[in-house]
């Protein structure tokens, strides 16, 4: 039973301490990384900060060997918004 009760007690205090510390927001680099680890063989071209519905978000511009010219939209929450 005791063992039990430290466990919720902990899963509470983890649970709380994650709430505090947030998700760290996407800045315009992270983006263009996000992009990479997908086109590997990609050289980014541009990274151009931008709104999309009152929203910041981060339009990065590439280039791949083979694939041509390619540009994708990210938002400041991670989410990929047109490619």
């Amino acid at each position: 039973m005791k063992k039990g009760f430290m466990l919720l007690a902990g899963l509470f205090i983890w649970g709380g301490l994650l709430m505090l510390q947030g998700t760290p927001k996407i800045d315009g680099e992270i983006a263009a990384q996000m992009v990479e680890a997908v086109h590997p063989q990609a050289e980014i071209v541009a990274v151009e900060d931008t709104m999309v519905n009152k929203a910041e978000a981060y339009k990065i511009a590439y280039f791949e060997a083979g694939q041509g010219a390619g540009s994708v939209t990210i938002d400041a929450d991670g989410h990929v918004l047109g490619h």
